[in-house]
């Protein structure tokens, strides 16, 4: 299995982002939940792909879970009831969707064909741990989440975000791959660009197109 000529050549390391490319995601999924919950006046765009305020704080790591919940809490106007910490992040993680294990499947056949697969994922500590565990409890191939990488590079563990130039940097240098010989796939453009601006190959995702078409 290779890349499709139209897109690279010499690529030997494949650079995947998380959210919107292996797992699909609908944020405004988290705010109706939210607003449900009383917090009322969070848009989409401060969660994803922007963020802001709470939400970036969390996803640089700088703020514990129990941070981010008690933040959250203190949103919640005057005389309304507050919901717990087990609401907060069901909401919060209601934007993670179901796996299409197809595209775990692919990564398999990508480092049977001798590409070096890895993971660079704006997240953050409460989704990751969701996803992993719930990605461990449902294989259907009784697979970890991390075992199908040779490497996972996370934000919030990193305290460095995409599109900053440091985080690419970064993965290249602890990874010990080289720019040249790698592509990015990401949904976000501001992130491809980046990536591009330090020599990193890059590929802009954009819906309907998956995964599955970039490669024959």
């Amino acid at each position: 299995m290779q890349l499709k000529p139209t897109i690279a050549s010499g690529i030997r390391n494949l650079i995947f982002d998380f959210g919107g490319v292996l797992l699909d995601i609908d944020i405004p999924l988290s705010v109706d939940a939210f607003r449900a919950l009383g917090l009322s006046g969070l848009k989409p765009e401060e969660i994803h792909p922007h963020n802001a305020g709470v939400f970036l704080d969390l996803e640089l790591g700088k703020i514990t879970t129990r941070q981010f919940v008690e933040r959250l809490q203190s949103y919640v106007p005057a005389g309304q009831p507050v919901p717990s910490a087990q609401q907060i992040l069901d909401a919060w993680n209601t934007l993670l969707l179901p796996y299409d294990w197809s595209r775990f499947e692919l990564l398999d056949r990508l480092r049977q064909s001798g590409y070096r697969i890895y993971l660079l994922s704006n997240t953050n500590l409460p989704h990751r741990e969701y996803f992993v565990q719930r990605f461990d409890r449902e294989n259907p191939f009784h697979r970890t989440f991390e075992s199908y990488f040779d490497r996972c590079f996370y934000s919030d563990a990193m305290h460095l975000r995409k599109p900053d130039p440091a985080i690419y940097r970064t993965a290249l240098e602890q990874a010990g791959i080289t720019a040249d010989e790698t592509l990015f796939i990401d949904d976000n453009r501001p992130n491809t660009d980046a990536a591009e601006r330090v020599g990193i190959h890059a590929w802009h995702l954009v819906a309907p197109t998956t995964i599955h078409d970039l490669f024959e």
